[in-house]
């Protein structure tokens, strides 16, 4: 019987660098997505400027 979840298998092939690649990315994709979820629910204050006149 064949596992449902083989497109798993092949992550336990990958060798320790090519490991450490892809948990750098998902960490650089994890944390992008944080920023950007933290961004939109803290938005930044506006600045006004007074012109000199």
């Amino acid at each position: 019987m064949a596992p449902q979840f083989c497109y798993l298998v092949p992550v336990s092939r990958l060798t320790k660098q090519e490991q450490l690649v892809l948990c750098i990315v998902l960490g650089l994709l994890l944390t992008g997505w944080a920023v950007k979820t933290y961004r939109a629910a803290h938005p930044a204050t506006a600045v006004t400027q007074v012109a000199a006149p």
